[in-house]
């Protein structure tokens, strides 16, 4: 990355809080991450332990939704999360070295996708600053019909808001109506296969249901900086395992 594209990256990430790179992968570089993926989904694979899957609700027959701390369980997505495509970019918005914190599948099936609620990541998680990038690996084309991601950009700048608990499986927060993210504008992101969406902890996004008959499936990856410390250990869902990715 040159030293201009990356100020300029910079800058569009700190004004918006996300940071699209569109066709970061190409379809012969995604390709064995989708077919892991569909493994998983139509459980052939099955290294992740139930406690770490989520189901879609009263689905018959069940359709997966999440899976998380995938690189954990399988060396490929923790090698995937490695990828320069990535931790070039990462390492300038964050610094050195990058550690990562999560890995997780949003499948959003075609038709039976549920919502995910507005959010901030930051509610969820037990670390300070909250210095923390996710990175989501578009699997396939996203559109407003089978429930692209949404942001509001500059929303980051608020601060951490009020969530409640939001009755919403896999997604158990969400954000208390607040005057300041509904003055902002709000930016559904339809991106290719390949693409990847940066987006900070801090930010407030969601999606809508899947009203299409097309998945789709998101890979997310969340690295932290070298500043942030775990705070609340009694918080963490899996191990405070954080390896360098860099």
């Amino acid at each position: 990355m040159s030293a201009a594209t990356a100020s300029e990256s910079a800058a569009q990430f700190e004004q918006n809080g996300y940071l699209i790179i569109e066709r970061a992968f190409s379809n012969d570089e995604i390709a064995p991450v989708s077919e892991e993926i569909d493994h998983l989904i139509a459980g052939k694979s099955t290294y992740v332990p139930e406690r770490d899957l989520v189901w879609e609700p009263d689905v018959n027959p069940p359709r997966l939704r999440n899976a998380f701390r995938l690189h954990l369980y399988n060396e490929f997505f923790l090698e995937f999360a490695k990828s320069p495509k990535m931790t070039a970019v990462l390492g300038e918005l964050l610094g050195h070295p990058l550690r990562l914190y999560g890995s997780q599948l949003f499948a959003k099936p075609a038709r039976v996708g549920t919502l995910v609620p507005k959010h901030q990541d930051m509610a969820y998680w037990p670390f300070d600053p909250p210095e923390l990038i996710s990175a989501w690996i578009a699997l396939d084309d996203t559109s407003l019909e089978n429930g692209c991601v949404r942001f509001f950009a500059g929303s980051h700048k608020l601060g951490l808001l009020p969530h409640a608990l939001s009755n919403v499986k896999g997604n158990s927060l969400g954000l208390v109506d607040h005057p300041g993210v509904d003055a902002l504008p709000e930016h559904a992101i339809e991106v290719k296969r390949g693409s990847v969406v940066l987006h900070h902890a801090l930010t407030v996004h969601h999606s809508q249901p899947n009203q299409s008959n097309r998945s789709r499936r998101g890979l997310v990856y969340v690295y932290m900086s070298p500043k942030v410390k775990l705070v609340q250990p009694e918080r963490m869902q899996g191990p405070a395992v954080f390896p360098e990715v860099e």
